[in-house]
């Protein structure tokens, strides 16, 4: 998920990226806050508000995908960073740890678990964020995976995804089995092969009515979704109704060849989108820095149940204020979290700033270097 593309001295179109990964990250505090804020499946919201609720998740379920593809793209040709993967889990204890203490010595009222201290304190290995442990993996798993994506003659290659897709995008949803399609990590590296692909193989050129189809898809999965919920309920017979609601939870998953589709357009539209304006790049590059940090922050799990309640979103779930409230909460959580955060870069500045500190980040990263380079070596060998 932080994947960073570096902007100095390139085109506006990476600056575009940065964008799509902040409109990624706005994705991901939607889902979390119809998901953590109850209001997915709520029985007590009226028929209007639900169709519009799960609109907004169908046009949401993208944001995992799209730091995927973001690193299957820009990852393919890279050799393995080992700074990159300690930066991330460093980052990741660090805001679980602070955050938790922070409830405890307020004494806020919020979601403090009974294992708390231990989910907490090893957030990776008590897999408190799933998508950070599944990106963790990817990040290892890269060097191998890109020496063998760049050994396969493009025909193969796209067997290899036409398979994937096939599999995950359609067999796996409708009929959920189990078995070797079971699992986190063959979405996670589906998604990335897809970018990787994009980039190995695809010029990329702007589509008509990018937008449109996308909320065209958007639509389409909302209205299915809402057909098999309304069957699931007509169903008398165990094994059908099973079925059925088996596939309504895996409709959901990115993996799903509709999100896929919407997926890439979201892709295109953004890698071929120029920004002319050089006060909104500027903005980019300064929020792009804090996106992976705004998802520590909200959904770390001291708060992340609470918080959603505590916004009183269901007061306005029958009204026409709903989907207003809602953006606006998912909006106020985005720029909380970024000023957080932005408090942390400057704090982390200015401790750099320290001689004795300097000296020491300068010489881990010289060993780290090292051992980077040794790592490579041996993978390459």
């Amino acid at each position: 998920m932080e994947e960073k593309i570096e902007i100095k001295g390139k085109t506006k179109r990476e600056v575009n990226m940065e964008l799509l990964r902040i409109v990624g990250m706005l994705m991901v505090i939607t889902l979390h806050c119809l998901g953590n804020g109850l209001l997915l499946g709520n029985s007590s919201i009226n028929v209007y508000n639900t169709v519009l609720i799960r609109f907004l998740d169908f046009f949401s379920l993208t944001a995992n995908a799209i730091f995927l593809i973001i690193s299957g793209y820009y990852s393919i040709n890279k050799k393995f960073n080992l700074k990159k993967v300690l930066n991330l889990w460093g980052k990741t204890i660090f805001y679980s740890i602070l955050i938790y203490l922070i409830c405890r010595v307020l004494n806020l009222n919020m979601q403090i678990i009974d294992n708390a201290s231990f989910v907490s304190f090893f957030p990776v290995i008590s897999g408190e964020y799933w998508f950070i442990n599944a990106y963790i993996v990817l990040y290892f798993l890269e060097p191998i995976l890109n020496i063998m994506l760049n050994k396969l003659s493009q025909k193969q290659f796209k067997y290899l995804l036409i398979t994937a897709i096939v599999m995950l995008g359609i067999v796996k949803i409708i009929l959920n089995p189990g078995g070797v399609l079971a699992g986190t990590m063959l979405p996670v590296i589906l998604v990335y092969m897809i970018g990787a692909y994009i980039r190995k193989y695809v010029t990329i050129k702007p589509v008509k009515y990018c937008f449109v189809k996308y909320i065209l898809l958007t639509a389409i999965a909302t209205l299915l979704y809402i057909i098999l919920s309304v069957i699931v309920k007509q169903i008398d017979n165990n094994t059908i109704y099973s079925l059925i609601k088996k596939l309504i939870g895996e409709f959901r998953e990115y993996s799903n060849i509709l999100i896929i589709a919407m997926t890439v357009l979201i892709f295109i539209k953004f890698k071929t989108m120029t920004i002319k304006s050089n006060f909104i790049e500027k903005i980019i590059t300064f929020i792009s820095p804090s996106v992976f940090s705004i998802y520590l922050i909200h959904q770390s799990i001291n708060i992340r149940d609470t918080m959603w309640l505590k916004m009183g979103i269901m007061d306005y779930a029958n009204s026409w204020l709903m989907i207003p409230y809602i953006l606006l909460m998912i909006i106020t959580v985005f720029i909380v979290c970024l000023f957080i955060d932005l408090i942390m870069r400057g704090l982390y500045c200015g401790i750099k700033k320290i001689p004795i500190v300097n000296k020491i980040i300068k010489k881990s990263n010289d060993k780290l270097d090292k051992i980077n380079l040794r790592l490579n070596n041996y993978i390459t060998d």
